[in-house]
């Protein structure tokens, strides 16, 4: 009898053990069942905020672009009483350093050596930083980038034109060389470099790509605004956020314009 009482007193325990176990593998899936709908639910408000406040920064950008101004979302009427605090801002300012998108063969980058009133067309105050760098690098085949430089006075609109290139394969007698560089303009490497000096009371620098599409940068002091930077920023009840930046060139003369055949 006590054998007999022992092995059902095991088999209880044995059962017991195993209800306890699946209690708590129950509670387990439906403490996980319940931590993923809250983290889904989290996930979706947080998307749904962050959309809002996307659209909000992406609306006050669109204002500032048209008003030319900075802009308040709460001067918005479809953002007014919802609560999205923010602006977009318009700059308009140089600096040391300046890269260019990249260009395809054949197309120029017009960059400013003087203020640019948009409002009346004007130059002014020509740039007297001394020396400029300017960097090239290229994407595609050829490695040996090959440029032509104009140059448009302040005041008389005479034109002033350079070649220059790194391999000696596109113009037989460049007056410019390029010479290899390792250097990096706003967190951009580039493979060469030139020195431009004695450009005083130039107004225009005009860059034109004669080989592969390449990527230009400029480095000087104080160099001009080449364009005006909108940056819009958005921030919601929860405190989700959101900014985005635009850059507007200035106006780009037409790379046919200048064409010069070699």
């Amino acid at each position: 009898m006590t054998k007999k009482l022992m092995k059902k007193a095991k088999q209880k325990g044995q059962i017991l053990l195993i209800t306890v176990m699946l209690l708590a593998t129950a509670i387990t899936v439906v403490m996980t069942i319940a931590f993923t709908s809250t983290t889904e639910t989290q996930m979706t408000k947080l998307e749904e905020e962050s959309q809002k406040a996307l659209a909000a920064a992406e609306a006050a950008l669109e204002a500032a672009i048209q008003a030319k101004a900075t802009v308040a979302l709460s001067s918005l009427p479809a953002f007014d009483g919802t609560g999205i605090t923010g602006q977009a801002d318009v700059i308009e300012r140089g600096g040391d350093e300046f890269v260019t998108p990249l260009l395809q063969r054949g197309e120029q980058y017009m960059f400013y050596l003087t203020d640019y009133d948009q409002e009346t067309n004007t130059f002014s105050n020509p740039w007297s930083g001394g020396n400029l760098e300017l960097f090239v690098q290229t994407e595609g085949e050829s490695t040996c980038p090959a440029l032509e430089l104009t140059f448009i006075a302040d005041t008389t609109n005479a034109l002033t034109r350079h070649v220059a290139n790194s391999c000696d394969t596109i113009f037989s007698y460049p007056d410019t060389t390029l010479t290899p560089t390792g250097e990096t303009v706003k967190g951009v490497e580039f493979g060469y470099k030139t020195i431009l000096s004695g450009i005083s009371l130039q107004k225009i620098l005009l860059v034109r790509v004669v080989n592969s599409p390449s990527r230009l940068g400029f480095k000087g002091a104080a160099l001009k605004p080449q364009g005006r930077t909108i940056s819009s920023e958005a921030k919601t009840t929860s405190g989700v956020t959101k900014k985005i930046e635009l850059f507007q060139s200035y106006p780009q003369i037409p790379a046919d314009f200048f064409v010069t055949t070699f």
